[in-house]
């Protein structure tokens, strides 16, 4: 199952979907970014991955570097326990 991404402007939140793996790594990456460049993104909404692999490690760990206009990290959010599980296996903690 690929990955989706829905952004809502309103809340600032980027929701991943299912797996986010190399395969899906370019549309995650491209997504984030434009959300990122509407000045909107407040969060990145983890609840709904399913699998993640380093690709998709990468991917959270640039959005964890972005910043909102207001100089505020990007929280990532709501984390499924797949993300808990890879997290921990590299020795990260899950932010916020």
């Amino acid at each position: 199952m690929s990955t989706f991404e829905t952004f809502n402007a309103d809340t600032g939140c980027l929701s991943f979907q299912g797996e986010l793996t190399i395969y899906e790594a370019n549309a995650a990456s491209e997504n984030l970014c434009r959300a990122f460049s509407t000045g909107e993104l407040r969060n990145v909404d983890l609840a709904g991955v399913t699998e993640l692999d380093t690709a998709g490690l990468q991917i959270l760990l640039l959005a964890r570097r972005l910043c909102t206009p207001a100089g505020e990290p990007v929280a990532l959010v709501n984390h499924s326990e797949t993300v808990r599980e890879v997290l921990g296996l590299v020795g990260l903690e899950p932010s916020r």
